[in-house]
């Protein structure tokens, strides 16, 4: 009987082992510095946005493998055939939203037998080409439009250490320099960005932070006139954005209430 009772546990410790989502069974050893982070964004001409991530971490010589990295995006409106990601220069095609576990959108990027063993340091890129529903009316100018951009951010309980931030915003083509504003920075940067010139062209503002870290989330903004994008890309906000509650994470909060009041349902059911 015994040895029947430690079999059955046995296959019931597998089967929640296999039923845990990705990156539940091993989160805990993750252990890294996240040493750079250089972010491009494009604010298109046709209103859409295109972002261009470079990540550089050192994993901890005691930790388990980075394996998947979830980079986040600023909503689910984007294009996933649009997405282009390599690890050391080596293109990685295990790209899904449905393995993202960080905060609000986005996507996990799986490394495979790219990923950066204990003790490595790794580069990892990944470019996400069409992002729509990222601008909005700005609140100071009618006739003006703005754009917010958070760099991604992970747990303090897996990233530590100072991290070189470097964001770079492109303006949209056409817009001259006594035209845009840049927002507040985020502290810890410079109150005004460097501003300059892409080989397109086109205005740049970069915000650098060479003591920043990789477990903090920061807000970059720029707001430039309404001629320059379609009328039609300016996105209204809705009733939950405008409480600043983001849909994404209410659905996830949604989603985990019904699963607990299943778990509690059927704990009462079984009681009785």
């Amino acid at each position: 009987m015994k040895k029947i009772k430690r079999l059955s546990a046995i296959l019931i410790l597998l089967l929640v082992l296999v039923a845990l989502p990705r990156g539940s069974a091993l989160a805990q050893t993750y252990s890294f510095s996240m040493d750079e982070q250089i972010v491009n964004v494009f604010w298109n001409a046709d209103g859409t946005a295109s972002i261009d991530y470079v990540f550089v971490f050192t994993n901890d010589s005691h930790a388990s493998p980075i394996d998947y990295v979830d980079v986040g995006i600023p909503n689910s409106s984007f294009d996933d055939s649009s997405i282009y990601a390599d690890v050391d220069g080596q293109p990685v095609s295990d790209i899904s939203r449905s393995g993202y576990q960080g905060n609000g959108t986005g996507v996990a990027v799986g490394l495979g037998s790219l990923s950066i063993r204990p003790g490595s340091t790794g580069r990892v890129h990944v470019f996400i080409g069409t992002v729509r529903r990222v601008l909005y009316a700005d609140s100071q100018s009618d006739d003006y439009a703005s754009g917010v951009f958070s760099p991604t951010w992970f747990g303090s309980q897996y990233v530590h250490g100072s991290t070189h931030v470097q964001v770079t915003f492109h303006l949209p083509p056409g817009v001259q320099p006594e035209e845009p504003r840049w927002h507040e920075a985020p502290s810890g940067f410079p109150s005004e960005p460097v501003t300059g010139f892409d080989e397109q062209g086109n205005i740049t503002y970069t915000w650098e932070n060479f003591n920043a870290n990789g477990h903090t989330q920061y807000r970059f903004g720029c707001s430039f006139p309404l001629s320059y994008v379609p009328a039609a890309a300016i996105t209204k906000p809705s009733f939950l954005e405008m409480l600043g509650i983001d849909s994404d994470t209410l659905i996830g909060i949604g989603c985990c209430g019904g699963f607990g009041a299943f778990i509690i349902f059927s704990s009462i059911t079984t009681a009785r």
